[in-house]
């Protein structure tokens, strides 16, 4: 089993909750939560068409609900974890360069943390 983490910012505002929040409870987040439990699951092992790599050691985790389509960033930390960045709705065929280079800070930050903590 793997374990999920959600990233929290320095301001200690946490980007995947704060969209979590926004969402409906009953048409989004039964399939959200559904495809995150086969994240902590099948963690590096799951694939298309729930998840798929993008770049630089960024994944993301697809999702499709009642209303729309949704993706969820993250990046796998010490063989156990899976750290999800945040989350979008996808309104485009392709995912925004922006949105990658976000969840690439997000993961620049974490590791530094985890440097500190050592």
């Amino acid at each position: 089993m793997w374990e999920i983490e959600f990233f929290i910012k320095d301001n200690n505002r946490c980007p995947t909750k704060d969209f979590l929040d926004d969402l409906s409870p009953t048409q989004d987040l039964p399939y959200i939560n559904n495809r995150f439990k086969q994240l902590e699951e099948h963690g590096n092992k799951l694939r298309r068409p729930h998840a798929d790599f993008l770049e630089d050691g960024i994944w993301e985790l697809r999702v499709k609900t009642r209303s729309g389509q949704f993706r969820f960033f993250y990046f796998f930390f010490d063989g156990v974890q899976v750290i999800i960045t945040h989350g979008l709705h996808k309104k485009t065929r392709a995912i925004p360069r922006a949105e990658i280079k976000r969840a690439q800070e997000y993961r620049s930050i974490y590791l530094e943390r985890q440097k500190k903590e050592k």
